[in-house]
């Protein structure tokens, strides 16, 4: 069993501009932003082969099942992949300038990533193996958005 994302502090000041839209789940994401919204980062689990899976989808791409769990994810993550962005796509980032998108592995979830953002490392020292813990911004629209931030020496 993984351990639970127990982190449930907000972000002091969000990352990107509130003006930016908030999620709009489809009807397969709305389970995983159902827990969001709670503080609670999980990810779809299959009920019969038992592979993890990201983005949601109704059925699972290794064994075919329907069978869904949800499972917690480790609060700690690591950076896979990540870029700088110096051009704003929408004028609400234009102040945020530049920021960062990064891709995020997780232990024990097999090849789970996950798109978010690095709220506190400036850009030049992301780096991709930078571990990193769970922080919640928000809400925005209803939603809380997982991001995350630089894990302190002593963290998991």
């Amino acid at each position: 069993m993984m351990p639970e994302s127990t982190d449930n502090t907000a972000t002091p000041r969000p990352y990107l501009s509130t003006d930016l839209p908030g999620p709009a789940p489809t009807m397969d994401e709305c389970t995983f932003w159902g827990f969001c919204a709670r503080r609670e980062l999980r990810f779809q689990r299959c009920g019969n082969c038992g592979r993890h899976r990201h983005p949601p989808s109704p059925i699972c791409p290794s064994c075919r099942s329907e069978r869904i769990d949800w499972t917690s994810a480790p609060s700690v993550a690591e950076i896979y992949s990540y870029t700088i962005v110096h051009y704003a796509s929408h004028p609400a980032v234009q102040e945020a300038l530049p920021y960062n998108v990064a891709i995020l592995s997780f232990p024990g979830l097999d090849d789970v990533r996950l798109i978010s953002n690095v709220v506190d490392v400036p850009p030049e020292e992301i780096a991709v193996g930078l571990r990193v813990e769970l922080t919640w911004e928000g809400p925005v629209d209803g939603y809380f958005l997982p991001r995350f931030r630089r894990l302190q020496e002593g963290g998991a």
